[in-house]
């Protein structure tokens, strides 16, 4: 593929990123080509239809949770705090919470093989990554690696109006108070 019909293809799957994070994956897809400045007709030149373009989007965003996993990593050893701190905040900056609603509508049994693929790659960096913070002595060692995942999507899910405004900056609040939860000095789960 030419540089330019990939940078476009790139700016589509960005663009449709954000659209269906905040309209859901349902959204127009106008509003997607508009976002990407591109023509309707070049989004469907790439994604012919909206699970294509779903897809292409929930493999994007595995890519960027298995680097961002890999970064920790290899921070980890020489400074676990800002490498622990690093992987939440960008975590949370991906907004997983409104995205996932968006590409799975029950289960993951449903997504695309390769979705399934890029996951179990994706799964093996993110417990590589908790494993080295649980080394570290940063998480306590019962955490399961879909637990913190699933946790970080559930707060960071869109809130309704009010909340910004009778409590700013909630997302981040309750985000530090579960990560501050995560510390082992806490008592271990009961089984």
């Amino acid at each position: 593929m030419r540089a330019d019909a990939l940078a476009r293809r790139n700016a589509i799957v960005d663009a449709a990123r954000v659209v269906f994070t905040e309209r859901g994956r349902d959204a127009p897809l106008d509003t997607v080509a508009e976002l990407a400045n591109v023509g309707i007709a070049t989004l469907y030149r790439n994604f012919p239809t909206r699970e294509e373009l779903a897809t292409a989007v929930a493999l994007a965003t595995l890519v960027d949770v298995r680097r961002t996993a890999e970064l920790a990593l290899g921070v980890m050893s020489t400074d676990p705090e800002r490498a622990w701190q690093g992987l939440v905040d960008r975590l949370v900056e991906l907004r997983l919470g409104a995205l996932i609603p968006s590409l799975v509508e029950r289960s993951y049994t449903e997504l695309a093989p390769e979705v399934l693929a890029a996951r179990e790659l994706t799964k093996a960096q993110m417990t590589a990554a908790i494993e080295a913070a649980q080394a570290a002595g940063l998480v306590r060692t019962d955490l399961h690696p879909l637990e913190f995942v699933m946790a970080l999507a559930k707060l960071t899910r869109p809130q309704i109006e009010l909340t910004d405004d009778a409590m700013p900056n909630l997302v981040p609040r309750l985000v530090a108070v579960f990560v501050a939860g995560l510390r082992p000095d806490g008592t271990d789960l009961p089984v």
